[in-house]
């Protein structure tokens, strides 16, 4: 079977009963001590791949998708950089879809190598990642053109979760639509004429904008949305109903923050405590949704 990336996530997500993707943003200094002070780790970029490993084992049979954030793991340097491709190894031999939360976007040529670097069958790669479109469409060609030799993913950006998204994104244009809006309609006009539910080229939505949750959601039929905002950023889980289609399909819930250090632990907990915690966050978000979903956008 060829891989195609929208189809896997349909088909497992409706396997675990679960929308949500777990982004592993591992932060050093609310790792958990058991982790942090374990005998033989002595550096940080193994401290972050054991505490992935850790949330991974606790979360895999519960969610499709694990989401690491690349920038967590730059900043350690090389080291940092290999832990990321050993949690990329170790999520997906858990069985989990990967999506690199690179936000790369650069000219064509190095859009280009970009594009290889996470998406070609010939680097190992994930199974999607996140461009940013604001250097113009040539920057995002490249992606597109590799999703599509090799099945695997993109989320662009379209209206994301921050609160200075506004500052570029809500720009009114001289032809009278918003920034957003052109890169919306670039998005249409390579998904439009896919025969699959939904296309490979995916959308950013951040969950802390419901009213564009609902327009968008109108017009871009045909793709997947990667759903960054609900927890820590403030976006409302009452609203979630927003980004699924009719049938409750078409999006992916995002949560780090919230799952990865639960409220009601600390540095100082057990493990069992811990990871008590950290299931009991991924299921609550996991039943939320399908509660919502269940009830027709009642919460």
């Amino acid at each position: 079977m060829t891989y195609n990336f929208s189809q896997l996530y349909e088909q497992m997500s409706i396997e675990k009963n679960s929308k949500v993707s777990v982004g592993l943003d591992p932060n050093l200094e609310r790792i958990p001590k058991f982790i942090s002070e374990k005998s033989k780790i002595d550096l940080p970029s193994d401290i972050v791949l054991n505490f992935n490993k850790f949330i991974i084992d606790l979360v895999a049979d519960f969610v499709p998708v694990v989401k690491p954030q690349l920038a967590y793991y730059e900043k350690l340097g090389w080291r940092g950089y290999q832990s990321y491709e050993k949690t990329v190894e170790y999520a997906k031999s858990k069985g989990l879809l990967v999506i690199a939360d690179a936000k790369r976007g650069d000219i064509d040529s190095t859009a280009t190598a970009y594009a290889e670097a996470f998406l070609s069958d010939r680097y190992g790669g994930v199974s999607a990642v996140t461009v940013n479109p604001y250097l113009g469409k040539d920057s995002i060609i490249p992606f597109i053109e590799q999703s599509r030799q090799t099945g695997k993913g993109l989320f662009i950006l379209v209206k994301t979760s921050n609160s200075g998204s506004q500052d570029i994104q809500d720009i009114v244009t001289s032809r009278g639509n918003r920034v957003r809006d052109v890169v919306r309609d670039w998005i249409i006009e390579e998904t439009e004429n896919s025969n699959e539910k939904y296309s490979n080229i995916g959308a950013v939505v951040g969950a802390t904008h419901p009213t564009e949750m609902s327009q968008l959601r109108m017009s871009l039929k045909k793709s997947l949305f990667l759903v960054p905002g609900i927890g820590a950023q403030g976006g409302d889980i009452k609203e979630i109903h927003r980004v699924f289609d009719e049938n409750g399909h078409g999006a992916v819930i995002n949560s780090s923050r919230s799952i990865l250090y639960p409220d009601s632990v600390t540095v100082d907990s057990t493990k069992e405590e811990y990871a008590e915690a950290v299931l009991c966050e991924t299921i609550k978000l996991n039943t939320q949704i399908n509660k919502i979903l269940l009830n027709n956008g009642q919460y």
